[in-house]
């Protein structure tokens, strides 16, 4: 794509990367993308010579503001090919949009012994929601399965869409792998049935137009921040009689006709689902990020990010031990992979140090982790302001860490004494110094029992699973730990060796900021990763609970 280096000279965070090896590579697209300078030049415009409320004030600047808020309304229906600007309303993203749908339908379309259909691949989002109402109302959640490879197996859809079923509820990509799922063949099914058919299309309007008609699903919805608007913004679609059939999902301003102590009345639909005040400056932003969509978006566009994502997968099946999950075949440009003995987070930690940023977890998509029986993936989410360098600049680094992983199993042979692990880490002066330190530190540590690595001993906010046992005897406490990170391992080992053999009075002393601190390892550990061996300390701390 000849473009491509001028089309990226319009996102600011971006203009300097070029060929410079020292330019982070951003691949977490799926997670949010950059914002061109017009959508922040929209944020900028309304607050130096917009700012007023919507819908509220007569005169003319309010007036103007309202119908420029309004006027992205309609730009958002032509967006999707709904058939009325009132089919359209404003929220912060697709996770409210899930909840006001998942809220408002159980009151007022759903019975006790109604069935719920997902499928496996949800995003959390698109599955907590439906499992509060099914738990409030007397709901019943059933799931289109996966095949082995992460697919959806539509073999089953008879089975699981049945004369029961009122809702269908689906992604139209999924996040964690990037399939394009087959949303009509589930919605002709659900059609059959007359059952009501939601779409989140959260990682889909970035890459390929969108006609809410031709799908033919009663709700669609998406957030901005993943298609180039601000965060805090979102939409959801309805068709018109179902939607405003609702009741309110909040109430407050703007949303009413009539209030008194007596009772209140509310605005038709989209109005009566935008309660107070709105994210006017998100929405203007919004409407930007279509603009921009719109002169961008083509043959061009579509052939670039495929370009990107072929390359990837040609790069990485050359690598052994690596393996695709997914519907790579019939994929927006987002691959999720796992490769042979390696923890993803390690692999993500050491590619964070080469400045790549991939994703590594389960995704919000821990039901499909487990029907896989993986524990997560790296998943690299491209986005077409991607260059080709970047991608084979990815594979190599790829390459180089998984060398260096591979190596630490026959490397590291001379393990530390557990009284000078921190004081081992201390004198490394480099992170790759830091690095082996840290490696060899993991290698000394006590591992739990594998029958043991059950939730009871399981650490809660840790990137990694982390699972903790304590000893007591005298009044010391000893502690073991263990987790499928070789890197988290190491730090386990390094925090272990600040607090094992000690009272509660000491341990509950001790500053686990300082002493990282203190080791140089601060400047090298991410806020999630730091926050999990919080976690531990913490957890710690509960386990000396009533001793001194």
């Amino acid at each position: 794509m000849n473009t491509v280096l001028s089309l990226r000279q319009q996102f600011p965070m971006l203009s300097l990367a070029t060929n410079a090896q020292d330019d982070w590579i951003y691949f977490d697209n799926a997670a949010t993308s950059h914002k061109p300078e017009s959508v922040i030049q929209s944020a900028s415009t309304f607050y130096r010579l917009q700012n007023a409320n919507v819908h509220r004030g007569s005169y003319p600047l309010a007036a103007s503001t309202t119908a420029e808020f309004e006027a992205v309304r309609a730009k958002v229906a032509r967006f999707i090919g709904a058939r009325e600007a009132k089919e359209i309303v404003f929220t912060r993203g697709a996770t409210e949009s899930i909840n006001l749908l998942a809220h408002c339908l159980a009151m007022r379309h759903l019975q006790p012994g109604d069935e719920i259909v997902l499928s496996a691949l949800e995003h959390h989002a698109n599955i907590v929601p439906w499992q509060q109402i099914a738990e409030q109302y007397q709901l019943v959640i059933k799931v289109i399965p996966l095949d082995a490879q992460g697919i959806l197996d539509l073999t089953a859809l008879d089975r699981v869409i049945t004369s029961k079923t009122a809702v269908v509820s689906v992604a139209q990509v999924s996040n964690a792998f990037g399939n394009i799922n087959p949303v009509k063949s589930i919605f002709a099914r659900a059609r059959q049935v007359n059952a009501i058919t939601v779409l989140d299309g959260a990682q889909a309007v970035s890459h390929f137009s969108v006609d809410v008609q031709q799908l033919g699903c009663d709700f669609y919805l998406f957030s901005g921040h993943k298609m180039f608007a601000p965060t805090g913004v979102g939409v959801l679609y309805g068709k018109y009689a179902l939607l405003d059939s609702l009741p309110p999902y909040q109430t407050g301003g703007e949303m009413i006709k009539q209030v008194s102590f007596a009772g209140s009345t509310f605005q038709s639909a989209p109005l009566k689902f935008e309660a107070g005040t709105a994210n006017i400056q998100g929405v203007l932003g919004l409407g930007a990020a279509i603009d921009w969509l719109s002169q961008h978006t083509g043959v061009a566009y579509q052939r670039h990010e495929q370009q990107l994502y072929t390359k990837l997968c040609d790069g990485l099946r050359d690598i052994p031990g690596v393996h695709f999950w997914g519907d790579v075949q019939n994929s927006v440009p987002v691959l999720s992979f796992t490769v042979d003995g390696i923890h993803h987070q390690d692999l993500a930690t050491l590619l964070a140090d080469k400045k790549i940023a991939v994703r590594a977890g389960h995704h919000c998509a821990m039901p499909a982790m487990q029907a896989l029986g993986i524990e997560g993936t790296i998943r690299v989410s491209l986005a077409v302001y991607n260059h080709l360098h970047e991608v084979e600049r990815f594979v190599f680094a790829l390459k180089q860490v998984l060398q260096q992983l591979q190596q630490d199993e026959t490397d590291l042979t001379a393990l530390p004494e557990i009284n000078n692990i921190a004081h081992n880490v201390q004198q490394a002066k480099s992170w790759d110094d830091k690095y082996r330190q840290i490696m060899l530190a993991g290698k000394s540590l006590t591992k739990i029992d594998s029958s043991k690595k059950i939730p009871a001993y399981e650490v809660s906010g840790c990137e990694s699973q982390v699972w903790l046992e304590s000893q007591q005897t005298a009044g010391i406490f000893e502690f073991s730990a263990d987790s499928n990170s070789k890197i988290v391992r190491g730090l386990l080992a390094i925090v272990l060796a600040a607090v094992n053999k000690h009272s509660a009075e000491t341990i509950r002393q001790f500053d686990l900021t300082n002493y990282l601190r203190e080791l140089g390892l601060n400047r090298h550990l991410s806020p999630s990763r730091t926050n999990g061996l919080l976690a531990v300390i913490e957890q710690i701390n509960r386990m000396t609970q009533g001793e001194s």
